[in-house]
């Protein structure tokens, strides 16, 4: 099954997690999100597959970033935006210097989310169905 809200993946350049929860999204600092000329956060669609308290979240297509029209700086995290401010983040396991001229992309399946049952609106809407039925 496919999600179609609208989710961004941003990139950062210093963790932006500003409220850590274990049972909803992060409020994520935007002031440390890429701000270089080109860049822009890029739109995800997710296939879900489900798991056995919750599900894994696959981006579908290719997310490809524009090219850096100047320099970006380390990248050090990434994260999936649900809202302006909030949703999920991982740092990556090294940083990624982007320079004027680079461009990133993100292959199908390559951007996984595993969403526990509890804060995925996908689980509760199946979950609502089956008590409806």
């Amino acid at each position: 099954m496919t999600q179609h809200p609208e989710c961004y993946v941003a990139l950062f350049t210093a963790d932006p997690v500003k409220v850590e929860t274990y049972t909803d999204t992060y409020e994520m600092d935007i002031t440390v999100e890429v701000s270089g000329q080109g860049y822009q956060r890029q739109p995800v669609k997710f296939e879900f597959t489900q798991t056995g308290d919750g599900f894994m979240a696959r981006n579908l297509d290719s997310i490809l970033f524009p090219e850096a029209l100047t320099d970006w700086g380390v990248v050090t995290h990434m994260s999936v935006l649900f809202e302006e401010d909030r949703g999920f983040c991982t740092p990556l396991t090294q940083g990624l210097e982007i320079i004027a001229g680079d461009t990133i992309e993100i292959r199908p399946g390559e951007l996984a989310l595993l969403i526990p049952q509890h804060t995925c609106k996908h689980c509760q809407q199946k979950a609502s169905q089956a008590n409806q039925e």
